[in-house]
């Protein structure tokens, strides 16, 4: 199936918008988390056969997934009303800056960071690399959050436009491990991605 292609909205499954024969409502094993996960979700990409943005919401308990173009402050995207950029930082899967490692933090001077314990939360950003770009200079206080860059060895379990590209989910379960959070929480998030989505999705099963 076309990775472009939209789900029916008639016909998808109203709580996790998969069609209703793919509906994994039920199926899915939740993982907590000590970070707070915050999804920003491009509007064009909700109803996406592809997208995984609400199978990792709803595999990590302690996660928001938020749909739009722009929202007036952390504090508001994130639902933490003491939350603080300095505390956070952004999923960027390419840095201006190369790295070698499969991780890096970096501070918005996009200076590296060896101490990741002090982050309350993370923000993913949700849809193609243009969408994503625009959700980046639509939310200036994501200019103020420190930076997490990726260097992942291994590809997407989907066709990607970019090399280094992945999924949503893929990208949070690669993050989680090197933020101190349980492994098995990321081993579920790749598991029920290829489980839920990517073999039905390319098999048309239909269970």
């Amino acid at each position: 199936m076309s990775q472009n292609q939209k789900i029916d909205k008639v016909n998808a499954c109203p709580q996790c918008l998969r069609p209703l024969q793919q509906c994994f409502c039920g199926r899915v094993a939740v993982s907590p988390t000590k970070l707070r996960v915050v999804i920003l979700q491009h509007p064009q990409e909700k109803f996406k056969l592809w997208n995984s943005a609400r199978l990792a919401n709803m595999t990590l308990s302690n996660s928001v997934l938020r749909t739009g173009l722009s929202w007036p402050n952390l504090k508001k995207a994130s639902g933490v009303p003491t939350a603080e950029p300095r505390n956070w930082a952004a999923l960027y899967l390419k840095s201006n800056k190369p790295i070698e490692k499969p991780f890096q933090l970096f501070n918005r001077k996009e200076e590296p960071l060896e101490d990741a314990s002090f982050l309350e939360g993370i923000i993913v950003l949700d849809g193609s690399w243009k969408q994503a770009h625009a959700l980046w200079w639509r939310n200036p206080w994501l200019l103020r959050v420190n930076r997490i860059a990726l260097n992942v060895g291994q590809g997407s379990k989907r066709n990607q436009a970019k090399e280094s590209g992945l999924a949503t989910i893929e990208s949070i379960a690669h993050a989680l491990p090197h933020l101190n959070e349980d492994v098995a929480a990321s081993e579920s998030l790749l598991r029920q991605y290829q489980d839920l989505i990517v073999t039905p999705n390319r098999t048309g099963r239909t269970e």
